[in-house]
Formats: structure tokens, sequence, C-alpha cells
């Protein structure tokens, strides 16, 4: 039993050193986030429609671009964990220290997720005025409750994506690869631009495909949060593969990453 506080007291302190030393960049982390929010966002909404974009488009775009700002801190997170691998080797002494080693990695995802939550949280009402502003939606089919559940089960699959991601680099500048091959395009055609059903008359085929793409259920659960159910995946299956994918993708991550650093 006192075996197994220390665990949970050594984890709760890692976690918390991460929060503590990242308040001093959370004010430019969200600053980044809302400027990158409102690039996205405020072409389909002002300019865009003159030719001949549906007016309400930006509504497809908003709950994506809130529930995707984490694929973006994916590459910082992997960049900042290689170059301690290749230099300082802080993990190294977190490996040693009294709980279970896959843990230190969880830590790190956890700590990930965090950060990518804290920048995006703040999308939600500031988006939802942006929108209303130019448009006068007032988004009678939102749900707190499930916008905020999916938006931290995102933020912790893109934390362990990151640490994922980092576990096929051998030297930093592989994050350029990890991106544009890999990441990108799971972002940029799984969701952010239209929804799954719109995907399939379109293309059937690669709707089919893009069913395996878990950024299509984090893009696709996030508007049924916060547009309501029609129209999108449902919202609960959204909910458990976004869960599943975390599971698959962290398992890989920490089995690769005790390899590599010759963990016990």
């Amino acid at each position: 039993m006192n075996s197994i506080v220390l665990t949970l007291r050594t984890f709760w302190a890692l976690f918390y050193k991460e929060v503590v030393v990242f308040k001093s960049d959370n004010l430019r982390v969200v600053i980044n986030s809302l400027f990158w929010f409102a690039a996205v966002l405020v072409p389909p909404m002002f300019f865009l429609t003159h030719l001949g974009l549906p007016k309400d488009y930006c509504l497809i775009m908003l709950p994506a671009g809130i529930a995707s700002w984490g694929m973006f801190d994916v590459i910082a997170n992997a960049t900042g964990l290689m170059s301690d691998i290749l230099g300082d080797r802080v993990i190294e002494h977190q490996l040693i220290l009294p709980l279970p080693q896959w843990a230190v990695f969880v830590k790190i995802a956890f700590a990930n997720g965090y950060k990518s939550f804290a920048g995006s949280i703040f999308m939600v009402p500031i988006g939802m005025g942006l929108v209303y502003s130019g448009t006068g939606y007032t988004f009678p089919a939102f749900s707190l409750a499930k916008t905020l559940l999916l938006l931290v089960l995102a933020n912790i699959f893109y934390g362990f994506l990151s640490l994922f991601g980092t576990s096929f680099m051998e030297k930093i500048t592989d994050v350029r690869n990890i991106w544009m091959r890999v990441l990108f395009p799971l972002w940029y055609v799984g969701g952010f631009l239209n929804g799954w059903f719109v995907m399939e008359k379109a293309a059937p085929r690669f709707a089919q495909l893009m069913l395996f793409n878990p950024i299509m259920y984090i893009a696709d659960g996030m508007r049924a949060a916060m547009l309501g159910q029609e129209g999108y995946l449902n919202y609960w299956t959204c909910v458990c593969v976004v869960i599943i994918s975390t599971i698959l993708v962290g398992t890989v991550a920490v089995l690769r990453f005790k390899k590599r650093l010759d963990c016990l």
C-alpha cells in the first residue's frame, strides 16, 4: 500500500512540475492558439463567401479548428523530447525514480495533453463569439459537457501521439518528415474541412479509409458536441474510438521508448 502511495505521489510531483514550468509559457501558448484560430476562421467567414463558399461554412470549421490545435503542439512536444534525449537526458533521471518506468512516459503524454488543452479551451467561447458576430448563429444544440469531454480526450490523444511520433525520430530534423508525411495528411483530409458524411457522398471508398483515422472522429465528435448530432458521426462512437486510439498509440509508444532507452 505504501509503495502505491509513493508511486502516485511521485507521478503527481513530476506532472505538477510540468504544470508549474508551463505557467511561464501559458499566456504565449494561448495567444499563439488564438492567432492561429483567427487565421483559420476569418477567411471562410468574411472573404471566401464572395467566391461562393456558403456563409455557414465557418460552423463546420469552428469545432474542427478547436479540436485540432493539439496537432500543432505534437511538433513542439516531439522536438522538445528529442532535444532532451539527444542532450541533457533529464528523462533518464526520472526513469530511476520510485515509480514504474512506463509511468514516466505516461506522465510526459499527460503533460503534453495538458499544455494543448490549456491553449485550446479558450478557443471555445472566443470562437463561438466570433461566429455569432459574423453570422448571428446562437449554437442552440451546444453541449458544454460533451465539448469539454471530447476536448480533454483529444488532447490526451495528442499527448500520446507526440510520444509515438518521437519514438520514430533519430534526430531533431526528423520532425519535418513526421509532420509532412503523417500528421498533416491525417489532419487536413481527416475531417478538418468537412464532416465524414459529406466525404462519403463525394468519395465513398476514401471515406471508408478515413474511418481508420482517429482525427476524423475528433473533428466530427466535436461538431456533434457543438452543433448537434445530425449530419455527423455518432458522438459516443467518436469518444470510444478516441479512447481506444489513445490506448493503442500510447502502448506502442511506451514499448518503443522502453526498448530505445534500455529500460528494464
